[in-house]
């Protein structure tokens, strides 16, 4: 119901738009009425571009027929005056009468005249130039003679109204272009498309001519932001150069420039020089401002039902040309009331299109969804649609963090990686603010203009942006970002449809995700059955193994001191001392493992007491120096030199220190470093917590080994080296304690960082 709604409207507007009123026309027929004898008066304006004349209006006539006649140049008494610029009066009847053309002759003689005064009215143009804008017929019925003083009055009558009448000439002309040029686009259905710019385009440049300036430009009001956006610009404000601070594309904060104040004080505003600082611009049109020749503008608010939608800015150099009058402030306002509901049907044309293509799109994008199962699948699915929807050049999709996690393959220079700061400058905005921001020119946004004023390379095009947040419930899942073509209007349409396929696809994401999470959990949900099972396994075999393996140590460590000296006597057993040595300690070592393993599985509780970190780091190095001195290690321990108080198991802390020290001295292998640390340090909450790290430049992690570092029986070390408990205990004392542990490695061959934190007491 709403769309038959929309169109019916559509049609309506395009078969009644808004014409100009002929109240000038009557007013400039009426002002010669006034004269002595004058019962009769017809006008006749010359259209622009044109020699001849028309008569449009007539006050005293008792016919219309003279109404729409053409005046030729040369052609009876109105087109020498035309010509000549130079009045005519005379009595009908007389020698008068041969001066008549044919037609002058039909309407003068229907109306009874008698005597006849002809006046062309003249104005001068910009640069002091005498043109006719028309000629006036005052005719009287009676017989009267006019003095030259009253036709000298009526000369300067004309000279009065000659301006606004060629106004109103124009402006009846302009209005009736835009009327066909609506009729044609509704015709050819290109509303969805082009008719934005077009009519833009065609507003700039009619407006820019009637009010005779050198450039005109067409604003378009972002209700959200209160900033003007350029739609179209029209002209040169000197010839060959087209000057980069008002270019299209041109962003205005909210009262900023000419256009601005037209639209705060919502009534025209007038310049006389653009550069003299009596404006407000924005930081980054300053320099191209400081520039300008001495520019007058005029800038004037387009008004629809009591909303400023937009405006109009036109300029001209004050050398060549004059100042604008109170004449072309009228008109600007004129014109500002038949542009005012044409660009609004235009942009209403244009929602309604996107509407309608959004609506099928949401559609087709929610069908699609429902069968991609991860996050690329549903990215890639939100690229295809928003592309389509706002004609754009690329897309890319960020994660929350600001990582890449979706480009299509077009990607727009602007998107590119290393992100240009003032794009970065749109996703903190959107990120902070949940809300979407976009800009029809990134690199002529003074929105986005740099701190410091300096300038990154700008891309050839594609610098018309558009971020949204997608959002669930409050929460951020990432930033969706579309360039469109450089000087890119996006519509407020534009923006919420983008704005809603992007909440849409938050859904898919969060089910792509979810299904992610359910396929792991069940992944880790077996692993860590597997887990359970042989851990209690293990705990089985090592309390079996336990008291066996303590035998065997002690019995190879009795049989190898009861044969020392005895079985050297026999050349057969000269062996068998450095065999028994060698059972012992493999024995001792399987014994170590298993009780190691044990200390794993039992989790035993710590004893609390108040410990300084300083001192256990100072005792499980002071433990691993000799084997470092052996390996040809640096050894380095940095400390706080306040205490670094913690509440902790001095034991179980100082087994954590010496697994640590111990895997970087492995690691390290000949003439490494090692560097430890102890101190306090402050959270960005401000909650302090007491921090350990053990750092090396040994052989490091490769990245898919950093998630398993702290599992049971994992290592990297040669077979025989490691059974990959260390770590695990390490975590386990650490999280015992109430605190975490991690590993950091930039890669293979580049070390390893293995941190831990305490809380502190308050």
């Amino acid at each position: 119901m709403a769309t038959a709604t929309a169109t019916q409207r559509s049609k309506v507007e395009a078969v009644h738009p808004p014409t100009a009123s002929p109240r000038a026309f009557r007013m400039a027929a009426r002002a010669f009425l006034r004269f002595p004898g004058v019962e009769v008066v017809w006008l006749a304006v010359r259209e622009s571009r044109e020699q001849t004349a028309i008569i449009r209006s007539s006050e005293g006539a008792r016919s219309s027929a003279a109404l729409g006649l053409q005046i030729e140049p040369t052609v009876g008494v109105g087109g020498a005056a035309l010509l000549s610029g130079e009045p005519w009066h005379g009595e009908l009847g007389r020698s008068g009468t041969r001066a008549l053309s044919p037609e002058e002759s039909t309407f003068l003689s229907a109306e009874g005249a008698k005597h006849l005064m002809v006046v062309p009215l003249c104005s001068v143009g910009l640069r002091g130039e005498a043109r006719a804008e028309g000629v006036v017929y005052a005719a009287s019925r009676r017989r009267v003679a006019w003095s030259e003083k009253t036709i000298d009055a009526a000369r300067r009558a004309a000279e009065r109204v000659a301006r606004p009448v060629r106004d109103a000439q124009r402006i009846l002309e302009v209005t009736q272009r835009w009327q066909q040029m609506w009729a044609e686009l509704v015709a050819s259905r290109e509303c969805a498309d082009r008719c934005l710019d077009q009519v833009a385009r065609q507003i700039a440049a009619d407006v820019r001519s009637v009010l005779r300036s050198g450039i005109g430009i067409v604003f378009r009001l972002d209700a959200a932001s209160g900033a003007l956006h350029s739609l179209a610009q029209d002209g040169e404000v000197i010839p060959g150069e087209i000057i980069p601070a008002v270019r299209r594309g041109q962003v205005l904060p909210p009262g900023c420039g000419c256009a601005g104040r037209a639209v705060v004080l919502r009534k025209p505003f007038v310049a006389q020089d653009y550069g003299s600082g009596s404006i407000v611009v924005p930081p980054i049109m300053a320099e191209a401002v400081a520039k300008l020749p001495t520019l007058t503008t005029m800038s004037f608010p387009l008004i629809e039902r009591r909303d400023v939608i937009g405006a109009v800015t036109v300029g001209r150099l004050k050398n060549t040309l004059r100042d604008y009058s109170a004449d072309e402030i009228r008109a600007a306002e004129q014109l500002a009331v038949a542009a005012a509901p044409l660009l609004a049907r235009a942009q209403r044309a244009v929602e309604h299109a996107r509407r309608e293509e959004g609506a099928s799109e949401l559609s087709r994008l929610a069908g699609s969804l429902a069968q991609s199962l991860t996050v690329s699948a549903v990215c890639e699915q939100l690229a295809r649609s928003v592309l389509g929807l706002v004609r754009g050049k690329a897309v890319t999709i960020w994660a929350s963090h600001g990582a890449v996690i979706f480009a299509d393959g077009r990607q727009s220079r602007v998107f590119r990686q290393p992100k240009d700061a003032r794009l970065g400058r749109i996703l903190q905005h959107v990120e902070t603010n949940l809300q979407a921001f976009w800009t029809p020119d990134l690199a002529n946004d003074p929105r986005l203009a740099s701190p410091n004023g300096t300038h990154p390379p700008e891309p050839i095009d594609g610098r018309a942006v558009l971020v949204t947040p997608i959002r669930i419930s409050g929460t951020l899942l990432g930033l969706l970002g579309v360039s469109g073509d450089t000087g890119r209007a996006f519509t407020d349409t534009d923006v919420e449809l983008v704005q809603a396929l992007a909440d849409q696809a938050a859904l898919g994401i969060a089910n792509a995700r979810a299904y992610d999470e359910l396929q792991l959990s069940n992944v880790q949900l077996l692993r860590h059955e597997k887990l359970v099972a042989m851990g209690r396994l293990t705990s089985a075999l090592a309390h079996e193994l336990r008291n066996p393996l303590q035998n065997v140590v002690a019995l190879t460590s009795e049989l190898a001191e009861r044969s020392r000296g005895t079985l050297q006597e026999h050349p057969e057993f000269v062996d068998f001392p450095d065999y028994l040595r060698r059972a012992h300690s493999e024995a001792k070592r399987a014994a170590d493992i298993v009780d190691r393993l044990l200390d794993h599985i039992r989790e035993r509780r710590p004893t609390f007491d108040t410990v300084d970190l300083r001192n256990i780091v100072a005792d499980a190095v002071a433990i691993v120096t000799p084997a470092a001195a052996v390996c040809k290690c640096r050894l380095t321990v940095v400390t706080d030199d306040t205490p670094v108080l913690v509440r902790a198991d001095a034991i179980m802390l100082r087994q954590v220190v010496l697994n640590l020290l111990n895997n970087a001295i492995d690691a390290a292998d000949q003439a490494g470093e090692i560097s430890v640390h102890a101190g306090l340090e402050r959270t960005d909450i401000g909650v302090s917590r007491a921090v350990v790290s053990v750092s090396d430049t040994g052989r490091g992690l490769a990245p898919e080994h950093l998630p398993r570092v702290f599992d049971p029986f994992f290592t990297t070390k040669d077979v025989g080296h490691g059974v990959g408990l260390g770590l695990a205990i390490c975590q386990s004392f650490i999280e015992q304690h109430g605190g975490s542990i991690r590993a950091d490695s930039p890669g293979l061959g580049k070390g390893t960082t293995v941190r831990f934190e305490l809380p502190v007491p308050r």
